[in-house]
């Protein structure tokens, strides 16, 4: 259901209305718990819609309740990326953001989004495939997960980040990635980034979240 490195335990119910919503704990048994030192241990996901798609497999998106947590809108201007970040926020606590890449001309290794130094969202257009990379060496939290890029010429991510988690949704449900990230006072500043080569980002936006 999830490609990311937490989801756990997912619970479903049925709305009034007939949809089936799903909640997952974002956290997994073998792996640190640092936020234990505090008196508590992960955190519930997003509460997600799934549903069949055309080709009758599962897709998850945020059930639309999630939208009222939105401030207001901020786009971002379609641009071409070369070997370079180009800066969205200094200190992102709570964000949702709409992002459309074109996938068609791209020659960049890798690009795609960065909260600081711990966290990449990221298209590896060697291996054909979208990453989700953590680095939080100090507290012993490192990885990659991934899920084959989709075919088409566009690659749409809505992405959710909180002060220690990331949920990603690809192409309106097809795939979902989430995680607990463990970002360090002053290092949460998000960026587009290209490395190695071009890429186009489309069309983009994003909204503060009410915390």
């Amino acid at each position: 259901m999830d490609h990311g490195h937490d989801f756990y335990a997912p619970q479903s119910f049925l709305t009034p209305d007939g949809r089936r919503i799903v909640i997952g704990w974002l956290d997994m048994w073998e792996s640190p718990m640092p936020e234990q030192q505090d008196g508590w241990a992960g955190m519930l996901s997003l509460p997600r819609e799934i549903r069949l798609g055309a080709d009758n497999r599962l897709q998850m998106v945020p059930a639309e309740e999630v939208a009222t947590l939105r401030g207001s809108y901020y786009p971002l201007l379609a641009q071409q990326l070369h070997n370079q970040r180009s800066h969205i926020l200094d200190d992102a606590e709570a964000i949702e953001l709409e992002l459309v890449w074109s996938m068609k001309n791209a020659t960049a290794e890798s690009y795609g989004l960065a909260l600081g130094d711990g966290l990449r969202i990221a298209v590896d257009t060697q291996a054909q495939r979208l990453t989700l990379e953590r680095r939080y060496p100090q507290f012993a939290l490192e990885g990659t997960r991934s899920v084959a890029l989709p075919a088409g010429d566009r690659l749409s991510l809505r992405i959710f980040i909180d002060r220690s988690s990331v949920e990603v949704f690809v192409n309106d449900g097809e795939a979902c990635l989430s995680s607990r990230i463990y970002p360090l006072e002053g290092q949460r500043e998000l960026a587009l980034f290209a490395s190695n080569g071009r890429a186009t980002l489309h069309c983009g936006g994003y909204w503060p979240l009410d915390k």
